[in-house]
């Protein structure tokens, strides 16, 4: 559920260093690379390979309306590789990082609760990835705003990927009615396309299922 409302900001992002409003472009206060505890099964060394290439690849910027995006720093090809397997290993032995029924999610205290709302990804129907608090989020990922007509798509391992070929300054953004399965979005969408729905909701998957298998992971294709 990583909506584009995420004050308050991690503690590594700042402001400092922003050139201009016309570029808005963050020079400092970028965040460290994930660490990973080795967990059996998941290829940590292809995981940090694609993370690295991202972020060789973007950078964090502040959008005209204020909130953080992720945009291309350089041109990406259509296909890259982008994050590895993001529902299924991405989460998985990071440090600080959970993963949490919607019970236990709903039997939070408020602010830990307001915090996975901000920053959790859906792992499957009823299991949520979330951080353990702000300092744990460290990854771009977090910071990939939805559109409804996005820049990236899913592959068939799930990775997430540039759904077309980007140039430098293009933003990426997923659609996450694919992937938002146990909770509604807490925000409205004003991201301007033809086909923007306003709202992000927790059966917009349904919509997608009978063909648009480019905006559903692995874990929506099974449910199909």
């Amino acid at each position: 559920m990583k909506t584009p409302t995420r004050a308050p900001e991690p503690p590594w992002f700042s402001t400092a260093g922003v050139e201009s409003r016309r570029s808005e472009r963050f020079t400092d206060g970028q965040p460290s690379e994930p660490r990973w505890a080795p967990v059996a099964g998941v290829d940590v060394a292809a995981r940090l390979a694609v993370e690295r290439g991202l972020r060789a690849h973007t950078e964090l910027r502040r959008r005209p309306d204020g909130e953080t995006g992720l945009f291309a720093a350089l041109p990406i090809a259509a296909g890259t590789s982008l994050i590895h397997r993001w529902h299924d290993d991405y989460y998985r032995g990071m440090a600080g990082w959970a993963l949490l029924t919607v019970a236990e999610i709903d039997a939070l205290p408020e602010a830990p609760r307001a915090l996975v709302h901000r920053y959790g990804l859906d792992e499957d129907f009823g299991a949520v990835w979330g951080p353990e608090d702000v300092a744990s989020v460290t990854t771009y990922d977090n910071f990939i705003n939805h559109a409804c007509e996005p820049s990236l798509a899913y592959d068939a391992a799930g990775d997430v990927v540039a759904g077309r070929e980007l140039r430098a300054g293009d933003e990426l953004t997923l659609d996450y009615g694919g992937f938002t399965v146990n909770y509604d979005e807490r925000f409205a969408c004003n991201c301007g396309a033809a086909t923007c729905r306003a709202r992000v909701t927790r059966r917009d998957w349904r919509a997608f299922a009978a063909g648009d298998g480019w905006r559903l992971p692995p874990f929506v294709r099974r449910r199909r």
